[in-house]
């Protein structure tokens, strides 16, 4: 299946496959460049801006994309495009609206729609003007250049794997958004905690608060304040707004507590853009197209004094935890400051990984066979760690490597496999640091082999290496199955004890961990990889939330640690709004 679909041509959620886009040129459309431009310059640049942001604001609220893709064709698609497009067997049931496009053309409708143009996107006879933009924004995010020296398959597979990271959806499909949104807050609040806990003489506060005129607190608090604000509205009532006439979609920094103003202006300066401000940043931002860097550093929109909208949910909640991580690092100058800031936020992304894993255990009501080793050592002078842990059960090892490396926009979104590949560095280290455990624990020259004296070796049957990796696009179609190439080169390397095997790779993000804790108190952790290692065989351009996605579907459960957490997060947020007058 997978080999029979164009880069980029599909709309992907974590790593799950879910429809094709339509373009201009299989409706036989104009699709160039020049034609967009022609159509989007048509359009009210305050007008156009506003009613994309709301098309995002619902992709994000979407509990039914079918019926959301509905109600988007009915309103902004002539009845010639509709029936084209019901037409065609090979078009019926695919999508015209998608995030990444609606992305796209709010950089482009910021460079290049007029603010003295009148006609609105909505009016009568200019709607399906935006069908038509969609229509050939699909067929530009389609293109795509490639490497003409490497076999074909190795070409086309490579192309594929930097050209879905952009589709990748920042809430997966396994779980409602509401589910990742609470994930996303809790995990935000317990690697900050567990930062400050590691990092005495070292207080992020004081370097946050200098960057900003903000506490940490107040910087996190307002933040998912404003996102709460949007967060009430359901897709339908998204659906339903007026973009310029309902004031209720739009959120007004003045309009709150005479305490929380001076803040929200100062919160302001480092995540919101103003419609006066687009055409100088969208000019210097072009050729970071499909990068959105615009709009992942500003994920706010301000159109008047008291006119503030939401463009984008999750680059806005990104800000709670790498907006705030960026502001403290880039406020450092010193370099061996800054080398310490990395190595103690990496260690407390460890510290939250290896957490999820030990309550996962400590819940095992019916095995209790796993046994959680963090930070084990070799049995020497030197105490070198072997990994930053190992979970131990019946005969067999899974070794874990937690990474907490932000990939840059550029690597991601350059749509160039070498640029990916070669900025990728802590990744690939982890994946090093894997097999220099193994072949250190079970190598085949006893002289060459170091102990971990919690470990029996020569009990083991099978070694399972894990990747914790923080960014979301880990979860890329073909991810896995790249990183567990580089594995495979490196096993190339040495010889191992006869009696172990060595299972390939795994990679998780983060999110897909705190999704699996509660499948934890039930079975051991290696049978869950089992199950998916047996996925990734017959399937292998998909990713552990392949995996989560038929699980959680068949047997959804509550997550008991998580939602106490966000209460009590929850409870936190509304008594500092409540004791400045707002409910």
């Amino acid at each position: 299946m997978m080999q029979n679909m164009n880069r980029r041509n599909f709309l992907n959620a974590g790593n799950i496959v879910i429809g094709k886009v339509i373009t201009a040129d299989q409706l036989g459309l104009p699709d160039s460049e020049q034609e967009l431009t022609r159509i989007l310059r048509t359009f009210n640049c305050k007008n156009a801006l506003v009613t994309l942001s709301r098309i995002n604001l619902l992709f994000h609220r979407s509990t039914n994309l079918l019926e959301d893709e509905r109600i988007l064709k009915k309103a902004y698609c002539s009845p010639v495009i509709l029936n084209a497009i019901d037409a065609s067997t090979e078009l019926r049931g695919n999508f015209v609206f998608n995030r990444q496009a609606t992305l796209r053309l709010l950089d482009e409708c910021a460079y290049v729609s007029d603010s003295e143009s009148t006609p609105a996107i909505d009016g009568i006879g200019v709607t399906n003007d935006l069908a038509r933009a969609y229509l050939i924004v699909n067929g530009l995010l389609n293109s795509y250049s490639s490497d003409p020296s490497l076999p074909e398959d190795e070409r086309w597979e490579k192309n594929l794997l930097v050209e879905a990271i952009p589709s990748i959806s920042e809430y997966a499909l396994n779980t409602a958004p509401e589910y990742e949104t609470k994930k996303l807050i809790v995990r935000t609040e317990k690697i900050f905690r567990h930062f400050q806990e590691k990092s005495s003489g070292f207080d992020v506060n004081e370097i946050f608060s200098r960057a900003t005129g903000l506490t940490l607190q107040d910087y996190h608090r307002l933040v998912y304040g404003i996102f709460a604000v949007y967060w009430t509205f359901t897709a339908e009532e998204i659906h339903r707004q007026d973009p310029l006439l309902d004031k209720s979609l739009f959120f007004d920094p003045k309009g709150q507590s005479p305490d929380l103003t001076p803040l929200y202006e100062k919160l302001l300066s480092h995540i919101c853009v103003s419609i006066d401000k687009l055409k100088d940043k969208t000019e210097k931002q072009s050729q970071f197209k499909d990068e959105f860097r615009l709009w992942r550093r500003s994920p706010l929109l301000k159109i008047s004094e008291n006119q503030i909208i939401c463009v984008d949910f999750s680059f806005l909640l990104d800000k709670l935890r790498a907006g705030a991580f960026w502001i403290i690092r880039d406020h450092l100058k010193d370099r061996k400051k800054k080398g310490i800031f990395d190595r103690l936020w990496g260690e407390a992304f460890e510290d939250y990984a290896t957490s999820i894993i030990k309550r996962g255990i400590n819940n095992q009501n019916l095995f209790r066979r796993d046994r959680l080793i963090i930070r084990p050592k070799y049995d020497h002078k030197q105490q070198a760690e072997c990994s930053d842990a190992i979970v131990c059960c019946d005969d067999t090892l899974i070794l874990l490597e937690c990474k907490s490396s932000t990939l840059s926009a550029h690597a991601k979104f350059s749509g160039n496999f070498e640029t990916f590949s070669n900025n990728i560095k802590p990744v690939k280290r982890g994946i090093e640091q894997l097999w220099n455990a193994i072949q250190q624990l079970g190598n085949q020259c006893q002289s060459r082999r170091r102990i971990v004296k919690e470990i029996d070796i020569c009990k083991v049957k099978k070694i399972y290496p894990v990747l914790v990796l923080s960014d979301r696009v880990c979860s890329a179609l073909l991810m896995n199955r790249f990183l567990d190439s580089e594995f495979e080169s490196l096993k190339q390397k040495e010889s191992l004890m006869k009696h172990l095997k060595v299972m390939p790779l795994t990679v998780l993000t983060i999110a897909d961990l705190e999704s699996l804790e509660p499948y934890m108190s039930d079975k051991p952790f290696y049978t869950h990889l089992d199950k998916w290692l047996e996925q990734f065989r017959n399937q292998d351009a998909q990713g552990f939330s392949s995996y989560l996605y038929d699980m959680v579907k068949s047997d959804p459960r509550q997550h008991s640690f998580m939602d106490q957490e966000f209460a009590g997060i929850t409870s936190d947020i509304l008594n500092y709004f409540s004791s400045r007058g707002i409910k």
